[in-house]
């Protein structure tokens, strides 16, 4: 801690009170700074956190602020190679753009988020700390972005609304700190507010550009999101273009996704989509960790075999980690919210808003989308309960979100207070 940290802390305070685009959300500046400060605190547990000794060894968040520091001396004395250097790599070529091992796109997700800390420290004097303020400040865009997008839909229910997207503490805890999770919700929050503006008023100059930078930097981040939302996104426009119905785009669009992926390796051999996965998961496999789960691995990138691992699949994204195997008691939230979530989703069988209108169906398809699309990929892939945690993180705000904006809380409040 430090008075940088105070200082930079009380101004973005001020500042996210004066900003526009926050003020525009509805929220008064006193729940405005409020989330502001748990997310601060959030970050601050997470840096915490990963400064034990147990976790310290394999800290991403400490490992990128230490190289940051040279890479911060490399910006003061030679800004234009800060800039150049983080498109060069030492390979013989540019490598698989999926593959972990002699890729420029892989330690791409690395050095973004590096260079980023680098400028940032400029500002903090290297001060960790101080970091933290800022990088929250960058997330709480997205966050406010994807909160106004459903609030558009569900008026008048302000705080469930917030703590489906602001507070659900998985999301709160990987999506804090300094890394590229929070970063990559943000964008994605982003795109998703101004593409659906863009549908609604059309597509300006502003809107176009926040998209494509905020795609770019998923890209840079994490590029196999970027890739999950093209059908997503693609199946929103149809169904706004021609007044179709919504069900039949989707199921559409996704089938041909799909049809595509298998295909891929007929159509160039150099992008073979399922072995991409199966080599993937092969990677997680050779890591060593004290979360990681024995199962059955994906050995084939055919059709059958990807149907027959999706029974695990299924369970390592959406039910791990079992309550009946957890030794960590760290685990206990993120099992809470996977069964939160289920109840909440059957409760809405019984208790679904009526007359929903028909661009909340479509956006409902677009998160629901992009969650499954995410959480199959986790599935098939990450073999650790920590990775899957934290991957799943993401999603989150994605279904609760969904899940309350459809729910008619008034009848829930009638049933309960009549039982």
């Amino acid at each position: 801690m430090s008075f940088l940290f105070i200082l930079y802390f009380v101004f973005f305070c001020w500042l996210i009170t004066k900003i526009k685009f926050f003020k525009q959300a509805g929220l008064s500046n006193t729940v405005l700074t409020g989330l502001f400060l748990v997310k601060i605190i959030a970050g601050l547990a997470y840096a915490f956190y990963f400064l034990q000794p147990s976790q310290i060894e394999g800290s991403d968040t400490w490992r990128y602020y230490r190289i940051s520091l040279s890479e911060t001396n490399m910006l003061l004395t030679h800004p234009v190679h800060f800039v150049t250097s983080l498109f060069q790599y030492h390979y013989d070529d540019a490598g698989n753009l999926f593959n972990a091992h002699n890729s420029y796109w892989n330690d791409l997700k690395s050095n973004t988020i590096i260079k980023l800390i680098a400028v940032i420290n400029v500002f903090t004097n290297r001060n960790y700390y101080a970091d933290i303020v800022f990088f929250n400040f960058f997330f709480f865009f997205g966050l406010m972005a994807f909160y106004r997008l459903m609030n558009t839909f569900f008026i008048g229910k302000k705080w469930l609304l917030i703590v489906s997207v602001f507070l659900t503490p998985s999301f709160l805890f990987w999506c804090s700190g300094i890394h590229k999770d929070g970063l990559i919700f943000s964008a994605l929050g982003l795109i998703l507010y101004f593409f659906y503006l863009s549908l609604q008023k059309g597509f300006s100059f502003k809107r176009v550009v926040i998209i494509v930078l905020s795609a770019l930097l998923i890209f840079a981040l994490r590029n196999h999101v970027c890739i999950i939302l093209i059908p997503a996104l693609t199946g929103w426009w149809l169904v706004q273009k021609f007044n179709l119905k919504p069900i039949v785009v989707f199921a559409s669009v996704y089938s041909i996704s799909v049809i595509l992926f298998f295909a891929s390796p007929y159509i160039h051999p150099k992008i073979n989509l399922p072995q991409y996965v199966v080599t993937k998961q092969q990677e997680f496999n050779h890591l060593k960790g004290n979360s990681k789960i024995n199962a059955e691995p994906l050995f084939t990138a055919s059709f059958n075999g990807f149907m027959h691992y999706l029974p695990t699949a299924l369970d390592m994204s959406f039910l791990r980690p079992h309550f009946f195997e957890i030794q960590n008691k760290a685990y206990w939230p993120a099992i809470a919210e996977i069964y939160g979530l289920l109840i909440l989703s059957v409760l809405i069988l019984f208790f679904k808003r009526k007359n929903i209108p028909p661009s909340l169906v479509t956006i409902l398809w677009v998160n629901f989308s992009i969650a499954f699309s995410l959480l199959l990929i986790e599935g098939y892939t990450v073999t650790f309960v920590g990775g899957i945690v934290r991957y799943r993180s993401l999603v989150f705000p994605l279904l609760f979100a969904s899940v309350i904006t459809i729910a008619d809380i008034e009848k829930m409040k009638r049933c309960l207070k009549h039982h």
